[in-house]
């Protein structure tokens, strides 16, 4: 085999980069491989691409913070105005009853009632239900309402709808850690 082909060995197969080499020129490299230069950006521009891809970045610290920050506040407490309609001892609690228009009506009433030790700290109590009944010659009425609790410990609230003026009977039972308590009491809707 004494034939030399083209492109294998001799000068004919010296590589591109080798022949560009020895000649001082790039133009013998493929297109991609030729020394191009990334243009220069002017300062106005580069402040544009730093703020543009900073920004972000900074509104989102900027709401991570303000959640954490908020989260790590107590929640409002709810400071009843006027005085209660309807007070009650349940185990060692006071309940107090508190509507706006200190009393019950047969439309429906948005009725909050706190839980206080005997000291008059809020005390958050559990699950707590509230039933009216009133008694009738004939029948037996009742009137249940869903208890919900608020952003402040040992204050809950509730919406009572009796629909009928008379004197009923009211059962607030309480189910949380330290057990089950019932508490009734005469209410009056007017």
């Amino acid at each position: 085999m004494g034939l030399k082909m083209a492109g294998f060995g001799g000068r004919e197969g010296r590589s591109r980069f080798a022949k560009a080499a020895e000649i001082g020129t790039t133009e013998l490299l493929s297109p991609s491989r030729r020394g191009r230069r990334t243009p220069k950006l002017r300062g106005d521009v580069k402040t544009f691409l730093k703020v543009f891809y900073l920004l972000p970045v900074v509104v989102v610290l900027g709401v991570v913070l303000c959640l954490v920050w908020n989260r790590a506040k107590p929640p409002p407490v709810h400071v009843m105005s006027g005085r209660s309609f309807a007070t009650t001892p349940i185990t060692n609690l006071t309940a107090n009853f508190f509507t706006s228009e200190n009393h019950l009506g047969p439309a429906a009433n948005d009725i909050f009632i706190e839980f206080r030790d005997a000291g008059g700290r809020l005390v958050d109590v559990g699950d707590v239900s509230f039933e009216l009944t009133l008694s009738g010659p004939s029948a037996i009425l009742h009137s249940f309402s869903k208890v919900l609790r608020t952003s402040t410990p040992g204050q809950y609230r509730m919406t009572v709808q009796p629909q009928i003026v008379g004197d009923w009977q009211a059962k607030l039972i309480i189910i949380g850690p330290a057990g089950h308590a019932e508490a009734s009491f005469p209410v009056t809707v007017n």
